[in-house]
C-alpha cells in the first residue's frame, strides 16, 4: 500500500505573493507549482512555444526527407543507399533532441 506523507509549509505574505505570481506566470496552481519545485532536481523556466516551433521544424525535415526517399525508390536512384543512411542519422538526432527537450517540459 502506498502511503503519502504530508508536510505543512508556512509562507510569509510576501513569499506567498511571489509563489502565486510565479505560478500564475507558468499557468499553474500554486500547489502544483510548490510540489514541482520541491520534487524536481532542476527547474528551468523556458518558453514552450519556442520548443514546439523547433520540433515542428525538425519534423518537417523528416517529412521532406521521407518524400525524397520515396521519389528515389520510384526512380531507382543510385543515391538511395545514402539517403536511407541519412534517414537513420536523422532519426538518431531527432530522438536525442526529443529526449533533451522532454526533460525541459517536465
Amino acid at each position: 500500500m502506498k502511503r503519502t506523507k504530508r508536510k505543512n509549509i508556512r509562507f510569509t505574505k510576501s513569499e506567498w505573493d511571489t509563489v502565486c505570481r510565479k505560478a500564475k506566470k507558468l499557468k499553474m496552481k500554486p500547489a502544483t507549482f510548490i510540489r514541482n519545485m520541491a520534487l524536481c532536481d532542476k527547474w528551468i523556466d523556458c518558453d514552450v512555444g519556442y520548443i514546439c516551433a523547433l520540433m515542428q521544424k525538425v519534423n518537417r525535415v523528416g517529412t521532406e526527407l521521407k518524400m525524397i526517399i520515396r521519389v528515389a525508390e520510384n526512380t531507382n536512384s543510385e543515391h538511395l543507399k545514402k539517403l536511407t543512411e541519412l534517414r537513420c542519422l536523422y532519426e538518431n538526432y531527432r530522438s536525442k533532441i526529443l529526449k533533451h527537450y522532454a526533460k525541459l517540459l517536465n
